[in-house]
């Protein structure tokens, strides 16, 4: 997979993805966050910390546990990178 993200960019879920999964309201299409890194152990996968994370952290929680959240407040949340985009790019708008 080309990498395309550099640390710092923000970015949002690809519209693709949104549409694809029948997401067009709600927190999701809405969501922002800053590009951390791609993921050593699998670069398919970046590291995002979302802008929202504290105010879904304990949904986060009760879903996944304590361990995950740590680990995403540290590191950034885990996300494939196909489903995110550069927040301007062509990837980002709906076409």
């Amino acid at each position: 997979m080309t990498k395309t993200l550099t640390s710092g960019d923000r970015v949002a879920y690809a519209a693709s993805f949104l549409k694809s999964t029948g997401q067009h309201t709600g927190a999701a299409p809405q969501r922002r966050g800053t590009f951390v890194s791609y993921w050593v152990s699998n670069p398919d996968f970046a590291r995002v910390h979302w802008d929202d994370f504290e105010q879904i952290a304990p949904q986060l929680a009760e879903q996944y546990g304590d361990d995950y959240v740590a680990d995403a407040r540290s590191c950034g949340s885990l996300v494939h990178a196909k489903n995110i985009a550069k927040i301007g790019s062509a990837r980002f708008a709906l076409t």
